[in-house]
């Protein structure tokens, strides 16, 4: 089997970050309100670092 190519390792990433956001934010039900602004910023810091790996990888000829 052959090692997945960039576009494949950048797609299996965007999915694994999607999944683990949805799971965050359902985990929200059981948190106080006054807890969700942290997991909101939590989110929102690990979608942003994501997102900027994936245009790294753009601007370096990935995907």
């Amino acid at each position: 089997m052959s090692a997945p190519s960039e576009e494949e390792a950048a797609a299996g990433l965007a999915e694994r970050t999607l999944d683990d956001t949805r799971r965050r934010l359902a985990d929200l039900d059981g948190l106080p309100v006054s807890e969700h602004v942290a997991v909101f910023d939590r989110l929102h810091q690990d979608l942003t670092a994501v997102l900027g790996s994936l245009d790294q990888q753009e601007e370096q000829g990935g995907p």
